[in-house]
């Protein structure tokens, strides 16, 4: 796939809706939880998309045992049955949502996010290059994990407005 154009039938989507991120208008944030200092990364990076945007965030909660110091709501491995199936309403809703553009925060695809990632009905998916993301996502970012997570999601801006 080439960086600037998507094929026409990427995740079951077609270029109809396709939109310039300077035009687009509800944005999906989702991440993992680590620490305060990433957290406080992705408020930084949620402002810098402009205050003429929804933003919509989902935190997966690596440990149940914590409960990550975030505004925002979060799920853990405990919201998915024997089976996998995720039983959080607030993750259903999440996937369902059509968002213009779904960022994927973390370096890493871990087991609980990529069902969210795979079945999202996002229309452009955003995340780190990986073998994982190789027909998830429809823009991949390939940074060194040492650069940090402000170094990605500054290359993520760049990308997504270059896209025409």
């Amino acid at each position: 796939m080439s960086l600037f154009s998507k094929s026409s039938t990427v995740n079951g989507n077609t270029q109809e809706g396709f939109k310039l991120f300077s035009e687009s208008k509800h944005i999906g944030l989702l991440y993992s939880w680590e620490d305060s200092h990433k957290e406080k990364s992705i408020q930084e990076f949620a402002n810098s998309l402009g205050s003429n945007k929804s933003i919509d965030f989902l935190c997966f909660n690596p440990i149940k045992k914590i409960q990550p110091a975030t505004e925002s709501p979060t799920f853990s491995r405990a919201d998915f049955n024997l089976f996998g199936k995720i039983q959080s309403e607030t993750v259903l809703s999440f996937m369902e949502k059509p968002f213009d553009y779904l960022f994927h925060l973390d370096f890493d695809i871990n087991s609980s996010i990529k069902p969210l990632l795979t079945k999202s009905r996002a229309n452009w998916k955003v995340g780190c290059h990986s073998d994982q993301g190789e027909g998830i996502y429809d823009l991949m970012i390939k940074i060194n994990k040492s650069a940090g997570l402000k170094n990605l999601s500054d290359q993520m801006l760049i990308y997504v407005n270059a896209l025409k």
